[in-house]
């Protein structure tokens, strides 16, 4: 196995320099472009796939189908783990390290499955977190941690109302999402066709760095999740983050956005009146990301340097597996207003990528899962040849 490089990484500031101030807002758009020549790693698996009365015919056809192919994809080492989800919760395969004979096993499982029941998406997403929580906490090696979880239509055990966000029963599913980010795994959902909750499964996937990806019809499905599989163990470094601190005084980091290779909002926490963490999301070998962060630094003004470079942020790169790395932000303060520069690409593209994900959220919430997948773009277009 080839041994892993911190990947390139290029910083643009939207202020560089500008008069002296007690706040100061400052966008950074981060570009990330990981090794191409990383090959197919193992990776710790749990599939969660609906089973229940509306997947009968083609719609589950296809999903096993599908299955059946990842499961010949998987590297040996995987460790595989299979849930279904009907008016019941069930543990399929639990733990199954991958090679020739399992995959068999697990082909033949697959072939078992019929449609019943209604849809019990909430327990089959805490069984997911619980199969990831135990993994984590036994001193599982595989660092790459990814949960799948396919449905076609609303949960029908912890019900949440459609086109209310506000609706209090969808945090009990953002807490589960939360939690799988806290154990180093992120959830992809896949949306069959138009009938499933399109803001239950994107908020689910946003809130633990994984995917939201939309099937228009039976075939497309099947292919989606296949591809879902390629892109995991493609995975270069899985879950970075970034810790953003402020060395003037204070940084409010407000808001963050991956715009390639799509758009998505990201999640992140402040540490502190001077420090911040964000999270990124996972980044597969050979692909460019590129991420905006968005905040307002507050100056001590007694401990600026004029017309010099002034240190105001160090950031400190996470890719895991003893990848760190750190950048630094300079500004210059000035009086002398020919001197005054800035950015402005930078915060205008702020406020496109920013408008596009407020789209997004409007789509998602009216349900409307083609314009959120053609707005942020799709995942699934980055085949692996």
């Amino acid at each position: 196995m080839s041994k892993k490089r911190l990947p390139y990484i290029n910083i643009l500031q939207s202020a560089i320099k500008i008069p002296p101030s007690d706040e100061q807002p400052l966008a950074l758009d981060i570009k990330i472009l990981p090794d191409k020549n990383i090959p197919p790693e193992p990776f710790f698996g749990v599939w969660l796939v609906d089973i229940s009365g509306s997947m009968a015919g083609d719609r589950l056809k296809n999903a096993k189908e599908s299955l059946k192919e990842q499961v010949k994809k998987l590297p040996d080492g995987t460790i595989f783990n299979l849930v279904t989800f009907e008016t019941d919760v069930h543990e399929i395969m639990v733990n199954e390290k991958i090679n020739n004979k399992v995959k068999q096993k697990i082909i033949k499982e697959v072939d078992k499955l019929q449609d019943r029941g209604t849809t019990a998406l909430y327990g089959a997403l805490e069984k997911g977190v619980d199969l990831l929580r135990n993994y984590t906490r036994s001193g599982g090696g595989l660092k790459v941690r990814k949960i799948f979880l396919m449905s076609d239509g609303d949960p029908t055990d912890v019900q949440v109302q459609a086109k209310n966000e506000n609706d209090p029963n969808y945090q009990k599913y953002f807490q589960l999402a939360k939690e799988a980010l806290e154990y180093k795994g992120s959830i992809d959902t896949i949306g069959a066709l138009g009938e499933h909750n399109v803001y239950l499964l994107y908020e689910i996937a946003k809130q633990s760095t994984g995917k939201y990806i939309f099937a228009e019809d039976e075939e497309e499905l099947k292919t989606k999740m296949i591809i879902a599989t390629d892109q995991t163990v493609r995975i270069a470094f899985s879950q970075p983050n970034i810790k953003v601190k402020s060395v003037l005084g204070g940084i409010d980091l407000s808001d963050m956005a991956q715009y390639k290779p799509t758009v998505i909002r990201m999640p992140f926490e402040r540490l502190g009146n001077n420090e911040a963490k964000a999270f990124f999301r996972s980044f597969e070998a050979g692909d460019t990301y590129q991420v905006l962060i968005k905040g307002v630094l507050k100056i001590d003004q007694s401990k600026i340097k004029m017309d010099q470079p002034n240190k105001v942020l160090v950031l400190d790169f996470d890719f895991g597996e003893g990848l760190k790395t750190t950048k630094e932000i300079f500004i210059t303060f000035t009086n002398d207003n020919s001197k005054f520069k800035l950015n402005q690409d930078i915060n205008k593209r702020y406020a496109n990528v920013f408008s596009q994900a407020q789209e997004i959220s409007d789509c998602t919430i009216r349900g409307d899962a083609a314009a959120t997948q053609r707005i942020q773009g799709d995942e699934t277009k980055k085949i692996s040849k």
